[in-house]
């Protein structure tokens, strides 16, 4: 019933996966893939357009080969407004949800239901909550979703809202989790996250040195800071 407001930031740190891995790093998730596209001339600078939302993850998930029946969830933008829910529930379910079975619907949540709308980091803060998911292996419940949305028609749609904590299902294979946001302007993103399982090691690996568990030499790293002022 609303768009709760609130402001805030979030970090990560990416890195080639083959660099990752032989610098010993811990790896949290990877992405398989993302894109952005643009609404182009609309009514206004606020609704969003369920076509061009809908468009992006078919192009994301072509080009970089998941295949969205095998999504374990999507993270949503949830705004929580009456144009902005529909639209993007809509484009959920007709470019991901359809690739399911009827009856399987796809689980969706938003972390706005935690803490509100983080404005332009809203985007980030779902891609950590996709990542505490992944590690975690628990998808926790949508707050205040006791009474859902009329407008959104769920069942049709063949997506479901977590209102429950659940386990991420295990299919043997790694988890994917869809991570969908959009802006101001028409702005639409989709991520693809993975989760990270290290290969096995090989019978040249065994018999080799012991992988070491960290850097084994003290780096220099540069962290660019930037602001518009000296006092900020």
């Amino acid at each position: 019933k609303g768009y709760v407001r609130a402001e805030g930031g979030g970090i990560l740190l990416l890195k080639p996966l083959a660099q990752a891995e032989a610098d010993h790093d811990p790896i949290l998730a990877v992405i398989r893939g993302c894109g952005t596209n643009n609404d182009g001339r609309t009514m206004g600078i606020a609704p969003p357009s369920s076509e061009r939302q809908e468009n992006l993850p078919l192009q994301v998930y072509d080009r970089f080969g998941p295949d969205p029946a095998d999504l374990a969830y999507v993270e949503a933008h949830g705004t929580g407004t009456a144009v902005g829910d529909p639209a993007e529930a809509g484009s959920i379910g007709r470019a991901l949800a359809s690739r399911r079975p009827v009856g399987q619907p796809l689980p969706i949540g938003s972390v706005k239901t935690n803490i509100g709308h983080l404005e332009p980091a809203s985007g980030m803060a779902g891609m950590i909550k996709a990542i505490g998911i992944l590690n975690r292996g628990v998808i926790p419940s949508s707050l205040h979703a006791e009474e859902l949305n009329p407008d959104i028609p769920f069942a049709e749609l063949n997506i479901e809202v977590v209102r429950e904590k659940r386990k991420l299902s295990d299919s043997g294979r790694p988890a994917l989790i869809g991570i969908n946001s959009f802006g101001f302007g028409g702005a639409n993103a989709h991520v693809v996250l993975e989760q990270y399982r290290p290969a096995k090691a090989t019978d040249k690996d065994k018999a080799g040195t012991a992988a070491p568990s960290g850097r084994t030499k003290a780096e220099t790293l540069l962290l660019p800071v930037s602001a518009r002022t000296p006092t900020a």
